[in-house]
């Protein structure tokens, strides 16, 4: 499972094969889109001209090579089911971001994988998992 750091950066993510959206647990996001136009104002404004905002500002640049409408389908499908999380809703204008979030990290893993870890990793991972199973 994953956590997106970018709206638009994931949707090209995920429009792009590189990531499944069944492997998507949440897309953190620094938009305040107070419902679903505004989310999909959004998605086409990144749609068609990118973000100059952003933090990296390449994740957004092959977007536009998708219909549009495919990318605010798949953008409805995220919001309707409640993986796209905007802080800022919550916590006033700045709203809240983690420092890993800023770190140019696309997608943050929620729990280690084989393909993606060093052997020790997934070790330790496993171990930890048994602790906690004991300890309940």
């Amino acid at each position: 499972m994953l956590i997106g750091t970018s709206l638009g950066g994931c949707l090209q993510s995920i429009m792009l094969g590189e990531v499944s959206e069944n492997d998507v647990l949440m897309i953190i996001t620094r938009t305040g889109a107070k419902d679903l136009m505004g989310i999909i104002d959004i998605v086409t404004d990144y749609h068609n001209y990118g973000n100059s905002m952003a933090t990296v500002t390449s994740n957004y640049n092959r977007l536009r090579e998708f219909d549009l409408d495919q990318v605010i389908e798949l953008a409805c499908k995220l919001y309707k089911s409640g993986k796209i999380h905007q802080p800022k809703l919550y916590m006033g204008h700045g709203g809240f971001v983690h420092q890993d979030l800023t770190q140019y990290k696309l997608w943050l893993e929620v729990v280690p994988t084989e393909e993606t870890h060093h052997p020790s990793v997934m070790d330790a991972y496993t171990k930890y998992k048994m602790v906690a199973t004991l300890a309940k």
